[in-house]
């Protein structure tokens, strides 16, 4: 798997989410929006991207293309399911019995967390303007076709910014799964890449700013109520036994 250099950096947010105790939000707790905008300034939390003429970005089209031709079919198939999945619902395959549709109030509490890393994602990709790496280079062909709007947004790698908030969301909440919980979320993360759509920086950025979307959700007073709720419609379908 590609985590490139800044491999550390998740080690280190990982480590800061699990020894620093939970507190309470200073957001209006009747909004769907519970982060701190002051918090999430892109200058001040991602490195900028590198220009597309960069010998940099150059050799990351290299990368998205040699994993692009050693892919399998299952490999290109998972990667496309992915780029079309944008619920917490990729993590089924890694959680046996794990239906979001029987569980409302954990289906409630991951729709905040997917509104909330959706409005970070679009802001930080709205100051970069960073293209896609199709945009650079046109002979890379996408596993889902681009839209429009989808343009000069590549950095960071929004499905990777919210594949890991609902990764530390819910390995919160089925603690004795989290290694297989994150495995996925890296999975759902690099398949950006396989999919041609992102270049790795645009997806370890995005493991970046989804592990701090987590960490300040985590944080909100409201939000943890509805992690409780959430906890308990898990342990009576026996999905954890954690309480």
């Amino acid at each position: 798997m590609y985590l490139g250099k800044k491999n550390k950096w998740i080690s280190f947010i990982f480590l800061l989410i699990s020894l620093i105790p939970l507190g309470f939000s200073k957001e209006n707790l009747n909004s769907d929006f519970y982060l701190d905008k002051n918090d999430f300034n892109p200058v001040t939390i991602l490195p900028s991207p590198s220009k597309s003429e960069s010998e940099e970005a150059k050799d990351e089209i290299a990368i998205i293309k040699t994993r692009m031709s050693k892919l399998t079919q299952s490999q290109k198939d998972l990667a496309r399911e992915d780029a079309l999945n944008l619920s917490v619902t990729f993590f089924a395959d890694t959680i046996s019995g794990f239906n979001i549709d029987q569980l409302p109030k954990t289906k409630l509490l991951f729709e905040k967390v997917k509104y909330n890393a959706g409005i970070e994602s679009q802001a930080f990709k709205k100051f970069y303007m960073r293209k896609r790496p199709y945009q650079v280079d046109p002979s890379i062909e996408v596993c889902v076709p681009p839209m429009p709007d989808n343009l000069n947004h590549s950095y960071p790698s929004g499905h990777t910014t919210l594949g890991f908030a609902m990764g530390i969301v819910l390995a919160n909440l089925i603690p004795e799964k989290s290694k297989e919980i994150m495995d996925r979320a890296r999975l759902y993360g690099e398949n950006r890449i396989n999919c041609g759509a992102h270049f790795p920086s645009d997806v370890t950025s995005g493991q970046v700013l989804g592990s701090l979307v987590a960490f300040e959700l985590l944080k909100n007073n409201e939000f943890k109520l509805l992690m409780q709720s959430s906890k308990e419609e898990l342990v009576k379908a026996s999905l954890t036994d954690k309480n």
